[in-house]
């Protein structure tokens, strides 16, 4: 017959000691961080009119803007739209820059270095209609890439995601195994509101859905090549497209 054994004196309340409740959100860090920034732009409203009156004229006068890049229908300016003479046009490209140049100085090591970029802008107008839609794709040859949103038509509400632009998570594997309606488990979806300004890495694959509804939904893609410190001649000179400027890096 197997003798019991008493347990040492303690260790019955060991387990209570040794485990305590965990605060998950002091020692839980994100790794592999991808900055995106979502931006609402004030008083946008008459600027956005002028935007949609000038992108619709440049549309009546070009029928070669349809699928010439991502797009599937609708219709894409060619060239530059930053090097457009409009106002609009370049209070859009003010903002552009504010946000690039703000993030840079975000990310810099606050060493109190001072280091210059210039950025070089491509820009164009997407216009979507019913049906719609932009295909999963990249923007090559850029670090970061920042969409404007000039109108969001008028979407069919019952259908989910109408004109909405998802980012895809590029994590491969990520989403084997998960656990559903989750933060974890959640699309990377990005509404269309007038005035949003939203800035995500340009490798980062992502699409539009199928715009369903009336109205036509505008927005301003822009693609931000980021240079530091022209090294030749060559490089610098400045088109409609480049601003440059020196900062210092403001650290976390």
């Amino acid at each position: 017959m197997r003798e019991e054994r008493a347990s040492p004196k303690g260790v019955e309340n060991m387990s209570d000691k040794a485990v305590q409740d965990i605060d998950i959100g002091e020692s839980m860090s994100m790794l592999f961080g991808t900055p995106v920034i979502s931006y609402q732009w004030p008083d946008s409203e008459e600027l956005n009119q002028e935007l949609t009156e000038v992108i619709l004229a440049r549309e009546r006068a070009d029928d070669q803007g349809r699928g010439i890049r991502s797009n599937a229908g609708g219709w894409q300016s060619r060239g530059n739209l930053i090097s457009w003479p409009e106002p609009c046009i370049q209070v859009v490209k003010k903002r552009v820059e504010t946000m690039v140049f703000g993030l840079l100085r975000k990310i810099l090591p606050e060493d109190g270095t001072d280091r210059t970029f210039t950025l070089v802008i491509d820009s164009w107008a997407n216009v979507c209609r019913n049906g719609n839609y932009n295909v999963t794709h990249t923007h090559p040859n850029a670090l970061w890439s920042v969409v404007y949103y000039v109108s969001p038509g008028e979407p069919d509400e019952s259908v989910p995601y109408s004109g909405l632009l998802e980012l895809i998570d590029p994590r491969e594997s990520a989403n084997c195994i998960q656990v559903a309606n989750t933060v974890l488990d959640t699309p990377a979806l990005v509404e269309n509101v007038p005035g949003k300004m939203f800035l995500f890495p340009s490798w980062a694959n992502h699409m539009v859905h199928p715009f369903v509804g009336s109205g036509v939904r505008i927005s301003i893609p822009n693609n931000v090549h980021v240079v530091e410190k022209f090294k030749t001649p060559q490089a610098q000179h400045h088109s409609p497209g480049t601003a440059t400027r020196t900062l210092r890096g403001t650290g976390d």
